[in-house]
Formats: C-alpha cells, structure tokens, sequence
C-alpha cells in the first residue's frame, strides 16, 4: 500500500539496544520507558485530520517496536514503505538524539522523500534542525493539522512555492525560508483531539497493530487520557 504520509516516534537514543541508558527523573513525564516509547498525541489528531480529506496516513511507533522485540529490524521496516512523505516529531527535547538519527536513515533509504519535522523541541530550534541536509521542513507552533493539509496538498501538486504557509520553515535547493508563526487558532471545535478513533480505525485499515500502540505493555495495562486543552494551561 503507498501512503500519502507516514508519522514516525523515534526512541529518545536510536541505539539505545546497544548501549544502555541512564533513566533521569524526566522519564516520569510520559507513561513509558526512559526510551520516551509514547508518541505525543498530535501525530493521531494530525492522521485524524488528513484522514478526512482522503490522505491516507499511517503511525508507525519506531521506538516501541523496537522495544518489543530485539530482532526489530527498523531499516528493512522503512525500506518498504511507500509514502509521498515521512513526519518524525521532536515534541520532548529528550528524543533530539534518536529523531534527528532515524530522519538520517530514513533519508538515506528514501533520498527523494520529504522528511518534515514538528513539535515543541523542533518549533524551538527549527533553524537548527533544517540545516540538516536530510530535514526538508519543521512545522512549527501547535494544532499545525490544517497547515500539513496544506504542505501536503503542495507536496501532491509538486509545488514548491513555500512561502504562503503559515508556520512553515522550508528548503529548496540551498535556499531556506522561515515563514512567520501567524496560524495560532482561537478553538479546536474543528479538530479530534486527542484522535483515538484514527487510531482504533487504522488498526483495520491497514492490518496492524503493533505499529500504532502508544507505549510499551499498553495491551497489557491499557491507559489513555481525557483532554480539556491542549498543551499545559
């Protein structure tokens, strides 16, 4: 199946398999593992989104299927994939390590296929972050579900003019541009947020389960959470 975009949780340490880990007290922050397994909930509300205006998208959580099983192979996983675009988040600034890796990698097995990068850490050092040459955009600032429409449908059409959509830090060639955060909507009635209904629907969709669950031992201690706002109050 090709997709239209693939969201990707990479580990906090890519190669955490190989060397260990210190677990610091900002592990307590997510219910998971000091790998960091738990993908912030914009990736479902995103997928949710574009879902709706017939984008076929996909969660695969890296990071978890790594930690299920040692014999994990992410590389022959990515080499099959066939997408228009890969989204990876740098949401907790603890995964700057194993996203910007596995954006190398996935680039390196994909080398015509846009990477963009989103989040709270890649909002911050966006600038940073494009300077990469295998990170093609950051979409920065929160509820970016309508501006990825957009960058998706330019992606589709092959248009690279970049410069109309909020929030967007892009390349072309070596070019760069920061377009100004003006997208900072007032409500979220449009929006699914959190968006567990994409997840339990992409489940049958696209016959599997183990690419979207959120964390290690979820089907085993089931968890979720019920939101009244977005980001911390």
């Amino acid at each position: 199946m090709k997709y239209d975009l693939v969201l990707l949780h990479a580990p906090s340490v890519y190669d955490f398999r190989k060397n260990s880990l210190l677990a610091g007290p900002i592990s307590d922050v997510v219910p998971s593992s000091p790998v960091f397994e738990m993908y912030p909930i914009g990736l479902t509300s995103i997928a949710d989104y574009l879902e709706q205006y017939g984008l076929k998208v996909k969660i695969i959580n890296i990071a978890n299927r790594m930690l299920m099983s040692d014999k994990f192979d992410v590389e022959a996983k990515l080499r099959k994939i066939k997408t228009k675009a890969f989204g990876i988040d740098l949401h907790w600034l603890p995964h700057a390590h194993g996203s910007i890796e596995l954006a190398r990698i996935v680039k390196t097995l994909h080398p015509k296929t846009p990477i963009i990068f989103g989040g709270l850490s890649a909002t911050y050092y966006h600038k940073e972050l494009i300077e990469y040459p295998f990170i093609d955009f950051v979409m920065r600032g929160d509820s970016t579900e309508k501006l990825m429409l957009l960058l998706m449908n330019k992606i589709e059409a092959g248009n690279t003019h970049y410069t109309d959509i909020p929030n967007l830090t892009w390349k072309k060639g070596r070019e760069c541009g920061y377009n100004p955060i003006t997208y900072v909507p007032k409500d979220l009635d449009d929006i699914d947020v959190p968006g567990y209904r994409y997840t339990i629907r992409s489940v049958f969709k696209y016959r599997n389960f183990l690419d979207p669950l959120p964390y290690n031992g979820w089907l085993q201690y089931p968890n979720t959470a019920l939101l009244t706002a977005r980001g911390c109050t």
